[in-house]
């Protein structure tokens, strides 16, 4: 079926609110000769690659560029921290394309102006009634559509708090990028990447054979709140293991729960990681506030990560599923192993 249904905006915008939330996932046949791939219980065609891309999240922004479909992006939105180098250098949003919208996704109908016959999402919550619609929304008006599948919701169309079982490996994260790339079209590109980052964590755990594993607690603070660890349901405890370290909060479910400043220091971590987030211009030193709070609190005076200002920022992006986490998981390992590199 063809990815796009051509009718004019006022059509597909009244199309798309008459859909109903409850329906069942998206019946996608695959054209003459073509396949399909099956991501979130949704078979996506992969015969004809879409040519108007919207990308959310950053993950999904810098999945397009890498996989070589950058120049059909017509718009991103919500992008964690400044991109690679690479995507940036054909990132021109103050430019005809691609349309940036800062603050998370914009509404359907700004989205719709746009004319995506696909839409890339790095995480469920552009997937709900009150984001984007839901995918079987979105595939009543011809629009396709990828979602990273550690995020992978109970049912289409649910949100953040209702994911799947996922897998959350590095596994997970590299059929993502084989089967993006056999949906787009770009399937030498996906295959080249993904060699190059097995490749990557394979030098890593070579290097770190045998080394004493320190444990560590990777967390955020969002507006200087409360503290939220990324829990064992997250790609973050795979990059802190491959990266030669123990996830101190190996029995804390799904990602950036919350916990009090005693788990803290119960758990004693040897060492703290602090991904910053969240802005296009925000690099690793927007983690400087959280870490300048942990060290400056009496009660955690005596934490060891914090005794021997093992406090180390990162990027929210590259422990977020996508193109990134190879080089996470070196950059890692270089904090936590500094004798081995």
């Amino acid at each position: 079926m063809p990815w796009r249904i051509t009718a004019p905006l006022s059509v597909l915008i009244v199309a798309l609110a008459g859909c109903s939330g409850s329906d069942t996932e998206p019946e996608v046949t695959a054209g003459s000769g073509a396949t399909a791939v099956t991501n979130c219980g949704v078979a996506v065609p992969a015969g004809a690659p879409p040519t108007k891309i919207f990308a959310a999240f950053h993950n999904g922004i810098e999945a397009v560029y890498a996989l070589g479909a950058g120049d059909k992006l017509v718009g991103a939105a919500y992008l964690d921290n400044p991109l690679l180098p690479e995507y940036a250098a054909q990132f021109h949003p103050d430019q005809q394309e691609p349309t940036y919208y800062p603050e998370e996704y914009p509404s359907r109908e700004e989205v719709l102006r746009l004319d995506p016959d696909f839409v890339v999402s790095g995480f469920t919550g552009a997937f709900t009634t009150e984001g984007l619609g839901t995918r079987a929304e979105l595939n009543k008006i011809g629009i396709g559509s990828y979602l990273f599948t550690q995020y992978c919701p109970t049912a289409d169309g649910e949100g953040q708090k209702s994911l799947a079982d996922n897998d959350v490996s590095l596994d997970s994260v590299y059929g993502d990028l084989t089967d993006l790339g056999r949906v787009l079209g770009t399937t030498t590109q996906a295959e080249a990447l993904v060699t190059k980052m097995k490749q990557t964590v394979a030098g890593v755990e070579s290097e770190l054979a045998g080394v004493k594993r320190p444990t560590v607690a990777m967390l955020n603070r969002p507006g200087g709140g409360e503290l939220r660890v990324f829990g064992s349901e997250d790609v973050a405890t795979t990059i802190i293991e491959k990266a030669g370290g123990i996830q101190v909060f190996d029995d804390v479910p799904g990602r950036l729960a919350r916990i009090g400043t005693e788990e803290l220091i119960k758990r004693k971590p040897d060492v703290i990681v602090i991904p910053a987030c969240c802005g296009a211009d925000v690099g690793p030193d927007g983690a400087q506030g959280v870490i300048d709070g942990l060290k400056s609190d009496p009660a955690l005076a005596n934490v060891p990560a914090i005794r021997d200002n093992r406090i180390y920022a990162v990027t929210f992006a590259e422990i977020t599923p996508g193109v990134r986490n190879a080089d996470a998981v070196a950059n890692l390992a270089k904090l936590l192993h500094p004798e081995k590199f």
